[in-house]
C-alpha cells in the first residue's frame, strides 16, 4: 500500500508530464506538424511558444482547443480541406498553396499545422513543403509512409507528386524555411 505522500507525488509528476500531440514532429525550424491536440498536450504546445495554429480539416474545431488558443493569444487559421479520396475527390490546389504560404511565412512562426490524426492532410502539406525544399520524391514518400503507417493513400502520394507551387504564391521570407534553416 502506498503512503498518501507517495500518491500525491505521483499525481504531481503525472500532471507535469509533457505529452506531445499524436504524430508531432518538426518539419523545419519554426514549423511543426501533428494530429489534433488534446488537453493533455496543451502544456507541451505552450512550451513551443506557438504564434500560429493552422487546422486543416473539413469539420469544426473542438471547443476546448479553441478556448486554449484564445486563452494563450495564439493566431488561429482554419482551412476546410477535404481529404484526397479515390476516385474523384482531391485537395484543392489553390487552397493548399494558400496554406503553404501561411506555413512558410515566418511572421507566423513558430507555427503548428494539424489535422485530426496528422497523417493525410498534414502529410500532403508536408510533402509539398519537402518538394519546395528539393527533396527527392522517394524521401518525401518515405516520410509520408512513416507517419501514415498502414493508412497509406495512393491518392495522397499522387497529389504530392503532381502539386506545383503557383508562381503567385506570396510568402514573407520563405528562403529560411524552404532551405530548412532557422532565421
Amino acid at each position: 500500500m502506498q503512503s498518501p505522500k507517495t500518491i500525491q507525488r505521483e499525481k504531481e509528476e503525472e500532471e507535469e508530464l509533457m505529452v506531445p500531440p499524436l504524430n508531432f514532429a518538426m518539419v523545419s525550424p519554426g514549423v511543426y506538424r501533428s494530429g489534433f491536440p488534446n488537453p493533455r498536450s496543451h502544456p507541451f504546445l505552450l512550451q513551443q511558444r506557438l504564434r500560429t495554429i493552422i487546422y486543416v480539416h473539413d469539420g469544426d474545431c473542438q471547443t476546448y482547443h479553441q478556448q486554449f488558443i484564445r486563452d494563450n493569444d495564439i493566431n488561429y487559421k482554419h482551412f476546410r480541406v477535404a481529404a484526397n479520396r479515390e476516385p474523384f475527390v482531391e485537395m484543392d490546389h489553390a487552397m493548399v498553396a494558400e496554406i503553404l504560404a501561411e506555413l512558410l511565412d515566418t511572421r507566423n512562426h513558430p507555427v503548428l499545422v494539424h489535422c485530426n490524426r496528422g497523417i493525410r492532410r498534414v502529410g500532403c502539406l508536408v510533402g509539398c513543403v519537402r518538394k519546395l525544399q528539393g527533396w527527392a520524391m522517394t524521401a518525401i514518400f518515405d516520410e509520408y509512409q512513416r507517419f501514415s503507417g498502414t493508412k497509406i493513400r495512393i491518392a495522397d502520394q499522387e497529389f504530392i507528386e503532381v502539386f506545383k507551387s503557383p508562381a503567385h504564391m506570396e510568402v514573407q521570407h520563405p528562403a529560411a524555411v524552404v532551405a530548412g534553416q532557422a532565421e
